[in-house]
């Protein structure tokens, strides 16, 4: 197989993938537009242009269209490198942001996340991965020097999902999202320095507008 993996791929092949992220974009644009309960299997496949064969082939239910959403919103996720790893996790939120802008994967995903239910939809997997991403850079920023010795990474990875979900919830409601960066960038300037080193908190760059500057760059999440 070639680096991109395309060389071997037949016709029928690059059809399929193709037809199958088309049912998950405009799966995940119904549910950011309707919601999950409100939008039916029929729905997806009149959005998408496919018969119900086509999307039961690539997805056994509604319910597994919504987990693929969930999966596909981490797939070729890219935080640039920087000199802070604190730096990065703060990054990749703002890169979220933008994501949430331009992307319906991560529109998608992000309501299906906070939409709460009687769906048989698995929602603490998803919770748990962003969780997991948190600590990881966290764990390193603690070895770092970056992250006080006495704070219990786990805990505030927990927290700063907890928190982000909040600022999703707020923003959505009063503006549509539209000053998400500005919510993002109060959440890192109140919570931070409740966990960083002394003289970390000076050398994080927070900007409304750093998900954009770092897209235009050509590192953005995957779309």
């Amino acid at each position: 197989m070639t680096h991109d993996g395309r060389a071997e791929r037949t016709p029928q092949q690059e059809r399929s993938i193709r037809t199958r992220s088309r049912i998950l974009e405009c799966a995940a644009t119904l549910f950011d537009r309707h919601g999950y309960p409100m939008t039916t299997v029929g729905d997806i496949a009149k959005e998408a242009e496919v018969t119900r064969g086509a999307l039961y082939y690539h997805f056994r239910d509604k319910q597994a269209v919504a987990a693929a959403i969930f999966e596909e919103q981490f797939e070729g996720m890219s935080v640039p490198p920087q000199h802070l790893r604190v730096q990065e996790l703060v990054d990749a939120t703002y890169l979220l942001v933008y994501g949430l802008r331009i992307n319906p994967i991560q529109r998608g995903a992000a309501r299906l996340t906070m939409e709460q239910g009687t769906d048989r939809v698995d929602r603490t997997r998803v919770m748990q991965m962003w969780i997991d991403f948190v600590v990881s850079i966290l764990s390193e920023a603690q070895k770092q020097g970056e992250v006080r010795p006495e704070v219990d990474v786990n805990r505030a990875s927990r927290y700063f999902v907890a928190a982000f979900a909040g600022v999703q919830n707020m923003s959505q409601a009063f503006t549509k999202r539209h000053d998400l960066d500005e919510y993002l960038t109060d959440m890192w300037q109140y919570t931070l320095p409740a966990i960083v080193s002394d003289g970390v908190m000076a050398k994080i760059m927070l900007d409304p507008e750093r998900g954009a500057q770092l897209a235009r760059h050509g590192i953005a999440l995957a779309s």
